[in-house]
């Protein structure tokens, strides 16, 4: 319908003539269908419009727009869809016609005679199949699969009905199952084939299962049944494959797949019950593994075109023929069956190298099942080299002739070297990017030692085996940086501890991997990376003092005089070089040693004082000439006030005095000489915590015994710091020594004012409190009278 408005254009309001057939302004179209929808849309707009213009002329004033409310919308009810209904109708309807056909069966067996129950029988699985193939084909499949399912399921009767009027002879339950499957996989065949329903395809399928499972019971021959029970399904599947039945395609293979799993494990079972080359090929026993292995390879002809799915059943057919072969071998001991694996290792591992790229995934898994048991037996030599390397003697009672026992390993101790060289190339196989070299062959020269170990060789032969490989690790982590650098240099400390263990029972060879791993440390502290130093240098401490500790054993020299010389080089090199990673370790390294040496020590308490002394002049030193270690002074202090403090306990001292001035005198020195550098620095911070180690603990001494020389003593010092104090204007020592003075003479003072009479003491009391409180009022008023003056003033 044109556009027949003479006056405005819908679209941008300009006016036009009537006779127009498109807008000159903007060129919307006038008279097509679409304008004419345009047109009546507007004039209903405009309607709406003047009605609201209409209804709004005496409405009040607009209310300011409230926030929309969210409207809540109902749960939406799920119908149910139209094919539903007829789906339930004719599952029960069919559930009811087979119920039905029974109940008639039951009843009426009794007075049918033969004829008449076969004419029964007979018709209703025709009609019912034929009526259901019928409506299958008439596109009415759902009732096509119901009728269809009561056909097969009437035809089920038909031959066990058959079986009791004694039609078959006296059949075993056995070998009813399996006339009934394969009476159903016939029909269900032929229907499936001319109706296409998905009923009869799957009763093919089961009644397959059903014809098998029979003849298994019937003839006891599970292996040949199974094969041709699957290669039944195969042919199922290579007939759907060619009709497009895609259900009975998909259930064929189920059921295949069930069937070669069960012959899969039976052949397992029976394998590794009589796991012999006699009993398995000679007497027949593997056959059932052999032919599941081969079975396989049944799905490659139905995935043509899936290359990925065919590599896949090429790699389980692989992996079966690989257990297949080598099973004979896991009952005849740890060698040959690490020897067996080893050598089918190294077929797949060349086999792989000779495959094209995209399919040496296929000798992955065979790799994978050689290479378990080969780990095992390697694993289990590896553990028991290492278990008779470090069992041999007590540390430090044997010589470097010492041999390792004879460890009586579970395989050829050679199998320990071949094992770890074969798993490694089957790693290089299977990874796609090659690692550096330097990994297989530490891993190889790690295995070759495990190997030696395994027999009654020197102690010192393991022993420089490791120490050789150590330092080979860390010369090569100082060409690399990064993680494998790192890693290179922590594999090499880990072999170099190995080496440590394993010499412990000679202190000379204990010393030597000592002085190998000092070496170790040193190197890679000053030549490392970052990261290299930082490892090296937490080592070096700890290895320097192990290293002087067992020097002293070769020495003679006794446990308790090891100590001292540990502490000394330790706090020289910490002093020498002073590195947070070298100081962290210094000290709980001096400290092991200082313990070890304190309780070998006869008189323990004399030689705790005497490290304690060399400890604290160490650290001092330290503080006194690094800029950057002076808070180390107060540790420094500390420790020989300690040492003090324990050497004058074991000789008895009791008194305070002897515990706490030496210190004190020494934090006052270091106050003093503060303070004169720093004059605007307060004097509680400088000299506040030596006054008061000081006077404290003689006062409270002074409580106890307030007739006492000491007490006059402390009073005199009291009255000093008072006088200091005023003089230099210092606050510390004039409140130190006011405080502690006036306790000591009130303290003096108490036993003079227990005779003094009560109103005294009460009027003293009263008279001190009015003084006070007059004194406050006249402040008050002085302070009054001065803010008034001020406010005077202009």
């Amino acid at each position: 319908m044109p556009y027949a408005d003479p006056f405005v254009c819908p679209s941008c309001s300009s006016r036009l003539p009537v006779d127009a057939s498109a807008c000159p302004e903007c060129g919307l179209l006038l008279r097509v269908p679409l304008a004419g929808e345009l047109l009546q849309a507007l004039r209903t707009a405009d309607q709406l419009l003047a009605r609201l213009r209409v209804e709004s002329a005496g409405a009040p004033a607009p209310v300011p727009l409230r926030p929309p409310v969210p409207v809540t919308r109902p749960p939406q009810r799920h119908q149910m869809s139209a094919l539903s209904v007829p789906k339930i109708l004719l599952g029960l309807g069919a559930l009811c016609l087979l119920v039905a056909a029974v109940a008639f069966l039951v009843a009426a067996w009794s007075w049918l005679g033969v004829g008449g129950r076969t004419a029964v029988l007979t018709g209703l699985t025709v009609v019912t199949g034929g009526l259901g193939a019928w409506l299958g084909r008439r596109d009415l499949r759902i009732a096509g699969e119901a009728l269809t399912t009561v056909g097969l399921g009437l035809l089920v009767l038909d031959v066990v009905g058959a079986d009791h009027a004694g039609w078959w002879g006296d059949l075993a339950a056995e070998e009813l199952l399996a006339v009934v499957g394969g009476t159903v996989t016939v029909a269900a065949l032929a229907l499936a084939v001319i109706t296409r329903l998905i009923s009869p395809q799957a009763g093919a399928v089961l009644g397959l299962g059903a014809l098998g499972a029979g003849l298994v019971a019937t003839t006891g021959h599970l292996t040949t049944v199974t094969v041709a029970v699957i290669l039944g399904h195969a042919v199922l599947a290579g007939l759907a494959r060619a009709r497009g039945l895609t259900p009975l395609l998909v259930a064929a293979a189920a059921g295949a797949s069930c069937w070669w799993l069960g012959l899969l494990l039976v052949g397992l079972a029976e394998a590794a019950d009589l796991a012999s080359l006699r009993t398995l090929w000679l007497d027949g026993h593997g056959a059932s593994l052999l032919l599941a292995t081969l079975l396989s390879l049944l799905p490659v002809p139905f995935l043509r075109g899936n290359v990925a799915a065919v590599r896949a059943c090429v790699a389980v057919t692989l992996t079966l023929l690989t257990v297949t072969v080598a099973l004979p071998a896991i009952d005849e001991g740890a060698t040959v069956v690490g020897l067996v694996a080893l050598a089918v290792l190294a077929t797949w591992v060349l086999v792989s190298l000779v495959l094209p790229a995209a399919w040496r995934p296929v000798a992955w898994p065979p790799i994978v099942v050689a290479g378990v048991p080969l780990g095992l037996v390697t694993t289990a030599l590896a553990v028991q080299a290492l278990g008779n390397a470090i069992d041999v003697d007590a540390p430090f009672t044997g010589s470097v002739t010492t041999s390792l026992g004879d460890s009586d390993p579970v395989a050829v101790p050679v199998l320990l070297l071949l094992g770890a060289a074969g798993l490694l190339a089957a790693l290089l196989a299977v990874l796609p990017r090659l690692p550096r070299p330097q990994l297989p062959a530490g891993v190889l020269a790690l295995a070759l030692i495990g190997t030696l170990a395994l027999g009654p060789v020197p102690v010192w032969t393991v022993v420089a085996g490791l120490a050789l490989l150590s330092a080979a690790l860390v010369a090569d982590a100082l060409r690399h940086e990064g993680t494998y650098g790192l890693g290179q240099s922590v594999a090499g400390v880990a072999v170099g501890a190995l080496g440590l263990l394993v010499a412990l029972p000679s202190d000379v060879l204990t010393a030597v991997v000592l002085g190998v791993l000092v070496l170790v440390a040193a190197t890679l502290w000053r030549l490392g990376r970052v990261d290299q130093q930082l490892a090296g240098g937490l080592l070096l401490s700890a290895t320097v003092a192990g290293f002087v500790w067992v020097l002293g054993e070769v020495a003679g020299v006794e446990e308790s005089h090891r100590g001292v010389p540990v502490l000394v080089i330790l706090g020289v090199l910490a002093i020498a070089r002073p590195r947070p990673e070298i100081e962290a370790t210094a000290g709980p390294a001096a400290t092991v040693a200082a313990a070890f040496a304190v309780g070998y020590a006869d008189d323990p308490s004399v030689a705790l004082a005497l490290h304690l002394t060399v400890a604290g002049v160490l650290v001092s030193v330290s503080a006194l000439l690094q800029p950057g270690r002076r808070s180390l002074g107060w540790l420094g202090g500390a420790l020989l006030a300690v040492a003090t403090w324990v050497r004058l306990w074991d000789v008895g001292v009791t008194a305070p005095e002897p515990y706490t001035l030496p210190s004190a005198v020494a934090l006052l020195v270091v106050g003093v000489v503060h303070l004169r550098r720093h004059p605007e620095a307060p004097t509680w911070g400088a000299l506040g915590p030596a006054l008061l180690l000081a006077t404290v603990p003689s006062l409270l001494w002074v409580l106890e015994d307030p007739l006492s020389l000491r007490a006059a003593t402390l009073g005199a010092a009291c009255l000093v710091l008072v006088l200091l104090g005023a003089r230099l204007r210092w606050s510390a020592p004039l409140v130190v020594g006011a405080a502690v003075g006036a306790t000591v003479v009130l303290r003096e003072l108490a036993p003079y004012l227990a005779g003094v009479p009560q109103w005294a003491l009460i009027g003293s009391a009263g008279t001190l409190l009015t003084v006070v409180g007059v004194t406050w009022e006249r402040r008050l008023r002085d302070l009054r009278a001065t803010g008034s003056y001020l406010g005077a003033l202009r």
